[in-house]
């Protein structure tokens, strides 16, 4: 007995092996920590407001300004729990506020001819811009001139990035000793705030000087007084190898120091590399990039090519071969690709190709674009995207040999803010960004819904209970009264309708919508009352619909009877359709349509998109989704209603690549497995024939 089990202590060894090296855990090394491969996050129990409130972004669909669709489950495949993103983000718009006044490139030069713009371009003496010097916008932020310290800004910014599956925003701190407390702490406010009411908002880190200097020791005693000492908003924090993370550069730090040495043992550090040009077989260990020239550098490659971290940049202010201004010759702008690149899209049953040459280049993001897919055909465990919210640069009589110098921002092509601006680029980049998390991550498999169910509208509530619901945050767009930059005061007070979750039943004749909100419901008299937004079909050549949506209810008031379902004629100019019944309980709205209105009667489960929307300001602008009122979800997602299971074929598994590699590692395993089993029988029956033997 004492032999058997020594040969089951060395079979449950190697197969623990075995196990070890089939889920991608290294069993050497640096790697030794399971945490290295999977850092830990802070654990939501199941009680928590998140969990409760069940929001689930990366179901919802949309399609873009620009006719792009996002992939879902069947394109992209399961949600990979170890892939993280990370968001370079600007909390300094709180401190520049202060003091100065918007000026907007874009807008200047725009006032301009064409060619009188060219000669404005690095002309510092030019009249257009009036001997200002100081912080120049490249355009206007949705939002706004905003402040960094404004809550109303800040919770949204909580929900965008919730929605598009952002793991992490990195504070850049890499100017002087400037940490602009005021505004991290009203973001860490904010955003615990806003997991409260449902939204799983970014983690938190920040990012240093880009060398060890005295400042970077100051910051880095400020910031572990300030937060993590204090355990402040621990929730937030962002974990990296089982510890709090922080790009810095530990050097600046004296071991010797009691509580240097105490800093040094808390943290991950990574080092920032400050160049765009460094080769991946150049990379110092343990660094970690923020923006690189194409193609990126790989940092940290393991032993079997496993990459730690990549960064990913919607434009570079560099040339192929050197750091120079925005507003320089040769820039890589936002319309730039590599080497002749193109990406496609379908749309409207045509092929969209996209190029440096297609008009309007600007808006297409091919220089994003291409780095995004370098980066996911590499699969690190992290991306840094650069960036958010930077939106403004000094303009310098001379910078970097650029007269007129803007080092970091420019005007529309030539920026790299991913934020959606009131300018020609809207929302574009946005959705762009959600696309290709999307394609590095996955995203969760959508439930299959049970919801064939004749439903009375002025029966009892109870008859929606087992219908599942589609969720959304509360309390999503809060009362304005900021200053943001010096002569712009905001105010907002739209939110009217707290929209908290959506149902849908049908059955032979009807679609039953039940939408409900956290308060009773105000008057149906009044404006912009609570209106459905329904998409019904793919968009063709020849279709009409208002920003891919043919159907809306309530866009007239409804009478105390019945309310209007309306059909678009082309954009935002509708026609009735036909009346139809509604009702409304405290805070409950039900409507009932005939599946033949929607043209859904030909189908047994209707498969659709849907809406909501209350106090809607701006008929007919798609980007007030993002400002006023509330929209369920928001701004151009949407709730997609399916009754039919999700599964992915073989040919989008490979097609994607992201399965497939496991497949031939559980091949591996079960024949090591088949292996390891043979011997273990050969032995104990070598075993037992010795003992009989012996005895």
């Amino acid at each position: 007995m004492h032999f058997k089990r020594r040969v089951l202590s060395f079979i449950t060894a190697v197969l623990y092996i075995i196990v070890l090296f089939s889920s991608g855990i290294s069993v050497t090394g640096q790697n030794e920590n399971p945490s290295a491969t999977h850092p830990p996050r802070p654990v939501l129990d199941e009680n928590h407001p998140v969990n409760v409130m069940d929001v689930r972004p990366d179901t919802w669909v949309a399609i873009d300004g620009l006719g792009r669709t996002l992939s879902g489950y069947n394109e992209v495949g399961p949600k990979r729990e170890d892939r993280f993103v990370g968001l370079f983000y600007w909390t300094w718009h709180g401190s520049h506020a202060k003091s100065t006044v918007p000026r907007n490139v874009q807008q200047l030069l725009d006032s301009l001819t064409p060619e009188e713009a060219e000669k404005a371009k690095n002309d510092f003496k030019h009249p257009v811009w009036e001997r200002k010097t100081g912080y120049h916008f490249w355009n206007e932020p949705i939002f706004g001139y905003y402040s960094t310290n404004d809550k109303y800004v800040l919770r949204k910014h909580a929900e965008m990035l919730a929605d598009a599956g952002v793991d992490v925003v990195i504070f850049d701190n890499t100017n002087g000793s400037f940490l602009w407390q005021d505004s991290y702490t009203a973001l860490m406010e904010t955003w615990s705030e806003a997991r409260q009411q449902g939204v799983h908002t970014p983690q938190f880190a920040f990012m240093l000087n880009f060398s060890a200097q005295a400042t970077t020791a100051e910051m880095l005693v400020n910031i572990y007084r300030d937060i993590y000492q204090q355990e402040k908003f621990k929730d937030l924090w962002f974990y990296w190898d089982g510890k709090p993370f922080i790009m810095a550069h530990e050097k600046a730090l004296n071991p010797n120091n009691q509580l240097h040495a105490e800093i040094l043992e808390f943290f991950t550090f990574r080092n920032n590399d400050p160049s765009y040009f460094t080769k991946t077989e150049d990379a110092k260990p343990n660094s970690w990039g923020w923006l690189s020239t194409y193609p990126q550098c790989k940092y940290n490659v393991d032993e079997n090519g496993n990459v730690e971290q990549m960064t990913v940049g919607v434009a570079q202010n560099a040339t192929t071969t050197k750091l120079t201004a925005m507003n320089g010759k040769n820039v890589l702008g936002r319309s730039y690709g590599h080497d002749g690149y193109y990406y496609t899209y379908t749309y409207r049953g045509k092929e969209i190709v996209v190029n440096s040459d297609i008009p309007n280049s600007k808006l297409y993001g091919i220089n994003l674009q291409q780095q995004f897919d370098y980066a996911i055909e590499n699969d690190p465990k992290f991306i840094f995207v650069t960036g958010w919210n930077e939106w403004v640069a000094i303009r310098f009589e001379e910078w970097g040999g650029v007269p007129n110098g803007m080092a970091d921002q420019f005007n529309d092509e030539y920026s790299r803010d991913i934020e959606p601006s009131k300018g020609d680029l809207k929302d574009h980049y946005y959705y762009q960004l959600v696309e290709n998390i999307r394609r590095y991550k996955g995203v969760s498999k959508p439930e299959e819904i049970d919801a064939y169910k004749k439903i009375d509208i002025f029966g009892d509530l109870s008859q929606w209970d087992d219908i599942a619901s589609f969720n959304h945050y509360i309390k999503n767009t809060w009362e304005r009264n900021d200053r943001g930059y010096l002569t712009k005061t905001y105010k907002n007070d739209t939110m009217r309708n707290d929209i908290r979750r959506a149902k849908v039943a049908f059955d032979e004749n009807n679609i039953y919508f039940y939408v409900e909100t956290v308060d009773n419901l105000t008057p149906h008299t009044d404006p912009a009352w609570m209106r459905l937004f329904i998409d019904t079909m793919p968009a063709t050549e020849d279709s009409k619909d208002w920003e891919e949506i043919e159907f809306v209810v309530n866009r007239r008031n409804p009478t105390k009877s019945v309310t209007y379902l309306e059909r678009s004629k082309g954009g935002w100019d509708w026609e009735v359709v036909q009346e139809v019944r509604y009702s409304v309980k405290d805070n409950v709205l039900q409507i009932e349509i005939p599946r033949k209105a929607l043209g859904l009667d030909d189908t047994d489960a209707p498969v659709f998109n849907f809406k909501w929307s209350d106090n809607m300001q701006e008929d007919g602008d798609i980007l007030d989704f993002y400002v006023n009122g509330d929209v369920a979800p928001g701004g151009r997602f949407m709730f997609h209603f399916n009754t039919k299971p999700v599964v992915i074929t073989d040919k989008e598994t490979e097609k994607e690549g992201s399965i497939q590699p496991l497949v031939i590692v559980s091949i591996v395993t079960a024949v090591a497995v088949a292996a390891v089993a043979i011997a273990a029988i050969i032995i104990v029956k070598k075993l037992r024939t010795g003992n009989r033997t012996n005895a």
